[in-house]
């Protein structure tokens, strides 16, 4: 006789206050971190892209296709994604900085991802998931800056979503999932071209063989076809109007480049998801041994079997496919998380009350520490503290936050009364880790994010090297990576001509990237140091501006070669 599974009150029993309470901590996490954070990495390559592409748009050239990053083209991008980012990105950009505003499309990616997790766990449960899956989401990327990042890969995160709730939709509106699954597809291929078009079409296809959906083969085999036809007209269109950049693509074997692997990655991602899918991982399983032992229906259910699958095919996809990059594991969350929210309320006793004092604990204390140091960075206080934040923040002088204080103050009145002592269960568990990963971030945006620009950001050593160059004339550059060079055109408005060697300048200005440890390929007869800095975080990475001397610009034959 199989144990009865006792499911908690479901998501269309909540009173509208709760339901409005679950929906505002989603909002909060969404919102914060958009402003106030200078661009990190990965942000600047994909952030240049966009830029040139808006910089196309404003003076209306027809460079629209080949993305370029500082005027070099990028041969294993496609724009796609950042045409579909531009309207929002220009709408945005009429109140806040463009490094900001591309975000909100980033955000915008999320919350559409998350919303279509809802939903398939909505339709799957016939009405008793909805806002637990949201929340699961949450407990996992939240304190991930990736989703507030302008990053491709939110949107190839999204299209997971997409593909996951067409799949719920299957059985009782097959036009609307078709419709789901097309978008789903073309939207990874907007943001990872060959990669994304891959990770979602496989598991897709693979559907059409399972026997929980090989009834909806028509919808599945449509979707397939009208994101296949889609993808192939851009496709088209790329190469009539822009031949060179198409078949640079093409080289790169369509932006994988797999020639250039240095290896695989599969334990990588797998120990990559023990953080990013934590805590819904362990529920995951438990619900897979669960339905494997018969309870709860069984594992041959919707809900079960294409999480499944679009796991497992789109984990051998970037494990076979990828060099190891924490980013790419993004795509693997929506189906962990749909197989979590189905095992909530199996888990017993002991499991959710470790999740919940977990989190009350580490993630609150954590967030009380990052409070502490902000007090260290800006008033000195306590001592001890101060004194250890020091050295990894030299000489940061910055200007108390006191609105970044009284969100903080906000955000710990809001956690209190979130955490507070109520009728004990698996979903409060989840609700609470929310709240406090949501907490934890708002305090760590709100009061560290200025010293974290102060240590990471490069404005206040390109802007030094900007004002030491000459306002006209061109500058070459010997090690300057992508991201490096994006950054000082996004800052300063300078590009340069890259060269690999001294003897290759052209231009009488030399803008070199070096470490401590590299020896200098400029010779001190032929050149002049004009400026020398780094970042504040950063005393191993050098910025050196070098000028050549007058007599080897009248005379260059009689310099000597390096």
């Amino acid at each position: 006789m199989q144990p009865q599974i006792h499911h908690q009150p479901t998501d269309r029993n909540k009173t509208r206050w709760k339901a409005f309470a679950l929906f505002s901590l989603i909002g909060l996490w969404l919102l914060s971190g958009i402003v106030g954070r200078e661009p990190w990495k990965p942000d600047p390559v994909y952030l240049g892209i966009l830029q040139s592409l808006l910089e196309q748009i404003a003076s209306g050239g027809s460079d629209w296709w080949t993305p370029t990053v500082a005027g070099v083209a990028q041969d294993n991008e496609i724009i796609l994604i950042h045409w579909l980012n531009a309207p929002v990105v220009l709408l945005a950009k009429m109140l806040l900085p463009l490094h900001e505003a591309a975000r909100v499309s980033s955000v915008i990616w999320t919350g559409l991802g998350i919303a279509s997790i809802a939903l398939a766990a909505k339709r799957w449960s016939g009405g008793h998931i909805t806002f637990l899956a949201a929340i699961i989401t949450i407990g996992c990327i939240g304190l991930y800056d990736r989703a507030h990042s302008y990053v491709p890969d939110i949107a190839v995160f999204a299209a997971m979503a997409f593909a996951l709730y067409g799949t719920a939709e299957l059985a009782t509106h097959p036009r609307r999932a078709t419709a789901l699954m097309t978008a789903a597809i073309v939207v990874a291929f907007a943001a990872r071209s060959a990669l994304g078009f891959i990770v979602l079409s496989l598991p897709i296809v693979l559907l059409c063989f399972a026997p929980v959906f090989s009834m909806y083969r028509v919808a599945l085999v449509r979707a397939l076809l009208f994101g296949t036809v889609i993808c192939s007209f851009w496709i088209v269109a790329y190469a009539l109007r822009d031949a060179i950049g198409f078949d640079s693509w093409l080289d790169s074997d369509l932006g994988l480049k797999l020639e250039h692997r240095e290896h695989f990655g599969p334990i990588s991602y797998l120990t990559t998801l023990l953080w990013f899918a934590w805590p819904a991982w362990p529920v995951a399983v438990w619900l897979i041994t669960l339905r494997v032992r018969g309870f709860g229906g069984g594992w041959q259910r919707g809900e079960v079997v294409a999480p499944v699958i679009f796991f497992l095919s789109g984990y051998a996809a970037i494990a076979i496919l990828t060099d190891p990059r924490d980013i790419y594991a993004v795509y693997l969350l929506p189906p962990v998380i749909i197989l979590a929210a189905f095992g909530v309320d199996t888990l017993k006793r002991t499991w959710y009350a470790l999740i919940d004092w977990f989190g009350i604990l580490i993630l609150g204390i954590t967030a009380i520490v990052a409070a502490l140091v902000a007090s260290a960075l800006y008033y000195g206080w306590p001592p001890m503290i101060a004194e250890r934040v020091a050295s990894y923040v030299p000489g940061f002088k910055g200007d108390s936050p006191w609105l970044g204080y009284g969100v903080a103050l906000v955000a710990f009145v809001i956690w209190i009364a979130l955490i507070q002592p109520a009728h004990q269960h698996a979903r409060r568990a989840l609700i609470n880790w929310a709240g406090c990963v949501t907490f934890l971030w708002v305090v760590a945006q709100a009061l560290l994010a200025t010293p974290h620009n102060f240590t990471i950001s490069y404005r206040d050593v390109f802007t030094e090297i900007a004002s030491v160059s000459p306002k006209t004339g061109c500058i070459s550059s010997i090690g300057l990576s992508t991201s490096q060079a994006a950054m000082l055109f996004y800052y300063t408005g300078r590009l340069t001509e890259p060269i690999s060697t001294a003897s290759d300048a052209k231009c009488a200005f030399v803008l070199l990237q070096r470490y401590r440890d590299e020896p200098d390929p400029l010779p001190n007869s032929e050149y002049k140091l004009r400026f020398r800095g780094n970042r504040h975080g950063d005393k191993a990475e050098a910025f050196e501006l070098y000028e050549k001397n007058e007599q080897v610009l009248t005379n260059p034959e009689t310099a000597p070669k390096v």
